[in-house]
């Protein structure tokens, strides 16, 4: 962008050298602020906008995009010299999956769960300030919703966003309900977790959120597809990773009596769960 003086200037490597907070390394957090950028996009960056974003001058942003293509977490499309995330992180997902304790405690349970209601059963955590499914069993019918593993939906949508939303302390909730509702309403969601009854003002979403407390359960109907539900039960907590188990189906099986039915299926499962991952390793 230009300047009445001239073009507007990159941030500089003594920028890049500036103020570190935590404790951590500035040059290690910089690297994984691109490989996350490139990770969340829907389509190809390039160096010059990353630096801009990310206000990290572009020659660092160059190299730091050098090594992440040189290690396979980066593939620049020759080309344009965009880059995406590249193939290593399928590794680094299957590794989380396979050493997870909350996975680990989740598997047996969750299929059975899929087995019982005939619906996709998932569990689902908090990753930077949005919904990921970290374990999914898929519904055996032929027509059945999936969310899809590590993919990120909106906390302000359906049955899971709000179940988790209700299981965070008072500030966090205050301050992610204060950023949606000044941001808009929000887009990505999943399977039962839509977009329409997650926007609202910041008393609406909160009450809608402190309901979901007091019941101990959530459900959604037809705000991501026309057709698809969701139920929704809290896991538990652990350390500051939140947990929810929920299941997927579309409304012909998923009718407010089914669903109102399989809450207490779904809280046992969620329970047992819950023992498993707080057992000592």
């Amino acid at each position: 962008m230009a300047t009445a003086n001239g073009p507007e200037p990159e941030p500089s490597d003594d920028a890049d050298r500036g103020a570190r907070g935590g404790g951590t390394v500035q040059i290690v957090d910089h690297a994984l602020l691109v490989l996350k950028a490139i990770a969340d996009a829907d389509r190809p960056r390039g160096v010059r906008e990353l630096s801009r974003d990310l206000l990290i001058s572009k020659s660092s942003t160059q190299r730091i995009l050098a090594s992440l293509e040189r290690v396979g977490l980066a593939v620049a499309d020759e080309s344009t010299r965009k880059y995406v995330i590249g193939p290593a992180a399928l590794t680094l997902a299957w590794k989380h999956a396979a050493n997870s304790d909350l996975v680990g405690a989740a598997a047996e349970v969750t299929a059975r769960i899929a087995a019982v209601t005939g619906e996709t059963a998932c569990v689902s955590t908090v990753v930077d300030d949005r919904r990921v499914t970290v374990h999914e069993v898929e519904s055996s019918q032929p027509l059945r919703l999936i969310t899809g593993v590590g993919r990120p939906y909106s906390l302000f949508a359906g049955a899971t966003g709000r179940m988790l939303l209700a299981m965070l302390p008072k500030e966090r909730l205050e301050h992610l309900v204060r950023e949606h509702t000044a941001a808009g309403s929000g887009s990505g969601s999943g399977p039962g977790d839509g977009g329409g009854p997650g926007d609202g003002d910041a008393v609406t979403l909160t009450r809608r959120v402190e309901e979901t407390r007091a019941r101990g359960y959530a459900f959604s109907r037809g705000e991501w597809v026309n057709g698809g539900c969701g139920v929704a039960v809290p896991i538990g907590t652990q350390g500051t990773v939140s947990a929810a188990l929920s299941i997927y189906g579309p409304e012909a099986r998923l009718t407010d009596d089914r669903m109102t039915e399989l809450v207490p299926v779904l809280r046992s499962a969620a329970a047992q769960i819950s023992l498993r991952w707080h057992q000592p390793g």
